[in-house]
């Protein structure tokens, strides 16, 4: 067994250990409801990009997802690892509750940060859109209030605030914004949604985009900001059963 050259330890241990940490990683991300049953996870190679490891780290982790019973690997053209089930056993939960209680006293002073950066996203757009992304988004809102599927919501959710960020017609803010969105959500860069969180993000959603087509950019700011919140809440809900 090959040994580091400045410690003597084998290098499979290591490796075990980034594998265990990425997988628990991705039982907390499905535990908060960034990933649901039936949903496809990212290729290895964005996982890797995403998560700064290596695709050998990404295939072991898999590996013990896999063993947990949470997914399974599909081949075929529509192929991928897809979730399989949102339940868990008390290992899988104090897996990721531990990981939860580890990074949510880091995370609160980013939520800041991150919020007053949607703030401004959403300032901007409400004083900056024209008439077709108006209407775009006016649509948008309507099929993320229609569903009832968390899996639908999370897809409508992404491509609202994409609206949104286009509307400020700078690459600047929505490269940030897209760098805001992936350390929010553990290097995943997928929105938790939980069942639980959809009522509040249809008002909060509805408040936003209403402010936006008023070109109210005080509201706009103040409506982002709020909703931007929501992320941490449903970590903290998922934590300790926090009221959402």
């Amino acid at each position: 067994m090959e040994k580091s050259p400045e410690h003597g330890l084998p290098y499979v241990r290591e490796a075990i250990s980034a594998k265990q940490e990425l997988a628990d990683r991705i039982v907390t991300a499905i535990a908060i409801g960034a990933y649901s049953a039936g949903d496809r996870l990212p290729p290895e190679r964005e996982l890797a990009e995403r998560q700064k490891v290596s695709r050998v780290t990404v295939r072991g982790a898999l590996e013990i997802v896999n063993s947990l019973g949470l997914i399974e690997s599909r081949r075929g053209r529509e192929g991928g690892t897809f979730v399989t089930r949102t339940s868990f056993d008390d290992a899988t939960l104090n897996t990721a509750h531990r990981i939860l209680a580890q990074e949510i006293p880091h995370l609160k002073d980013f939520f800041d940060y991150r919020c007053l950066v949607e703030g401004l996203v959403a300032k901007t757009a409400a004083e900056r859109h024209d008439a077709e992304q108006a209407e775009k988004l006016h649509q948008l809102l309507e099929l993320f209030c229609q569903t009832e599927c968390a899996s639908l919501a999370r897809e409508q959710d992404h491509k609202l605030h994409q609206c949104i960020m286009e509307m400020t017609g700078n690459r600047h803010l929505t490269s940030q914004s897209k760098q805001l969105t992936a350390r929010a959500t553990l290097g995943f860069g997928s929105e938790p949604y939980p069942d639980e969180s959809l009522p509040r993000a249809r008002r909060e959603h509805i408040a936003l985009v209403e402010a936006i087509l008023k070109r109210d950019g005080a509201a706009a700011f103040q409506e982002a900001q709020h909703h931007f919140a929501l992320t941490l809440a449903i970590m903290e809900y998922s934590l300790d059963g926090k009221p959402l």
